[in-house]
């Protein structure tokens, strides 16, 4: 309760601030995707605040003592799929970031009293698959090269710009400029697909657009192990392993990393708020500023269907040009977009869009 009145007390002398500065940009949510946009904006030189509902920040990555003595991670559990480059461009180490590898990384109870766990010793996973098959046991070392393989190919893509052609490029050099960059993009796709190889490619595609029951079937015969890697198909997702395309989200949980070992998850130190934790130190360090209790009600708009700022729950005004949003596009568009202002045809899309299983974060200027 102390901890909650000194937060309050403390957001309170933050919030006259708020008013008294025009911004920047100002990020709507403290989750930890809108911490990290505030944290590379704030090293870029803008001045960003951050607007948190809640008295503590984190959004899915968060940790509360929802039992006196007893600490949780409420909602996101395991982490591995942060990636490392923002894990070392914001050092979150240094701000407190710790990863405690998984081992074992999974154990599976079998109703005939048996079991199956798996882990980073080639040698003992080998030994447990064997008990149900020695066949699947020599496959398993091949099918985690070929997706290590996948890998390799598609991760570089997460950190590159998306090869879009912008629409407002009025000037000669810049419409050069940016084809430029998107053959750059493409030439290094095509490179990476020569070096995957036809075989791997023609494999590569089938594991894209298969259900990951097809992909586990064609490697293995237990169903003990093929329903233990097939958790990674289904998690984060509203799919079934029977899901065309669930093929993609086995290979894309299989693509994280742990102090640079590809395909190992962890848990966090002090829980996966320590992740916003870190995160929101970092950009502290940079200079933004982080507001709890600040909940958001309405985008402010100028007479030019422009960001000018945001209007708070509790009346004040916040302004800014830029207003990045971390709430689902749902709450984005439909609730805090003032009416009258976006295309039918694009409320209509965003309130059928099923985005139950993703995150987003969407940026107005």
């Amino acid at each position: 309760m102390w901890r909650r009145t000194f937060a309050t007390v403390g957001d309170r002398a933050s919030s006259r601030a708020l008013k008294d500065k025009r911004w920047d940009a100002l990020v709507i949510g403290g989750g930890h995707n809108g911490l990290t946009a505030a944290a590379y904006l704030a090293r870029g030189g803008l001045s960003v605040a951050v607007l948190e509902r809640r008295h503590v920040i984190g959004g899915a990555a968060v940790t509360e003592e929802l039992v006196p003595g007893f600490k949780f991670s409420r909602c996101s559990y395991v982490q591995s799929l942060l990636r490392p480059a923002v894990i070392k461009e914001l050092e979150l180490g240094r701000h407190g970031l710790k990863l405690l590898p998984l081992n074992p990384s999974s154990f599976t109870p079998c109703l005939d009293g048996r079991y199956l766990m798996l882990g980073s010793d080639e040698e003992l996973t080998h030994t447990e698959i064997s008990k149900f098959s020695k066949r699947d046991a020599d496959a398993y070392p091949r099918y985690e090269n070929q997706l290590e393989n996948f890998c390799k190919f598609v991760d570089p893509l997460f950190d590159s710009p998306p090869p879009e052609t912008f629409q407002e490029i009025s000037s000669f050099s810049d419409r050069i400029r940016d084809k430029s960059r998107r053959s750059v993009f493409w030439a290094r796709c095509l490179r990476r697909a020569l070096d995957l190889g036809q075989n791997d490619m023609v494999n590569f595609m089938e594991l894209l657009l298969s259900p990951a029951s097809k992909v586990l079937n064609k490697w293995f015969e237990t169903d003990v192990l093929k329903a233990t890697l097939a958790t990674n198909a289904v998690i984060g997702s509203m799919g079934s392993v029977h899901t065309p395309g669930s093929g993609y989200v086995l290979l894309h949980h299989v693509m994280g990393q742990t102090d640079g070992a590809l395909g190992i998850w962890s848990y966090v130190e002090g829980g996966m708020g320590s992740v916003s934790s870190a995160i929101g130190n970092a950009a502290r360090e940079a200079g933004a500023q982080i507001i709890t209790n600040a909940e958001v009600s309405q985008l402010m708009l100028d007479e030019y269907g422009r960001a000018k700022g945001v209007l708070l729950a509790d009346g004040s005004e916040v302004h800014s040009s830029i207003v990045l949003s971390n709430a689902t596009p749902y709450r984005t568009f439909m609730e805090l977009v003032p009416e009258d202002v976006l295309p039918d045809e694009f409320l209509q899309s965003v309130k059928n869009a099923d985005y139950t299983s993703v995150s987003s974060i969407v940026a107005f200027d």
